[in-house]
């Protein structure tokens, strides 16, 4: 991988992954309690087949995000845990740099260095698992809201090449 925007995308999705995974049983509860109703109006959207196609799907995405936070907690636990530290409440905890600077005792300068140290140390071991861009594309590709934290990261880095060029 040649950027970081995977890292920082994953890490600050994170924090979100629980809240939908418990949206998504509430989906879950209310499509199979609203499958109850029968009348001509919800036929199409009531039978068993679209019903049960419906939750599975859901499922399927409930797996899909716990993995997604099993994955984000094996990588972490191999990373430096000052590494780790950093990631975490940057991404995670949405602390400022200099907070972070500050409490780690570390000019601004070496802050930076580190955070780039540990997202790539972070990328490295996402890539020993088999998820490098690609994989990652694909596994998320459903995902909008995480897919929109991408973009974000995209344009920001490309915005930041761009003002680097002039």
């Amino acid at each position: 991988m040649t950027n970081n925007i995977w890292c920082k995308t994953i890490l600050t999705a994170y924090n979100n992954l629980e809240k939908m995974t418990e949206a998504i049983d509430k989906l879950v509860d209310k499509r199979a309690i609203n499958s109850f109703y029968m009348g001509s109006s919800y036929f199409s959207i009531n039978n068993t087949s679209y019903v049960a196609d419906k939750i599975i799907e859901l499922t399927d995405r409930k797996i899909r995000l716990i993995n997604l936070k099993f994955i984000v907690d094996s990588v972490l636990k191999q990373c430096d845990a000052k590494h780790a530290e950093i990631l975490i409440e940057k991404y995670m905890d949405n602390d400022k740099a200099q907070e972070i600077a500050q409490r780690h005792n570390l000019s601004m300068r070496t802050y930076f260095r580190r955070l780039v140290s540990a997202e790539n140390e972070f990328l490295s071991y996402l890539s020993v698992m088999g998820y490098d861009d690609k994989k990652l594309s694909q596994y998320i590709s459903t995902e909008k809201w995480i897919n929109q934290i991408y973009r974000k990261f995209l344009m920001q880095e490309s915005e930041d090449c761009s003002e680097i060029a002039s």
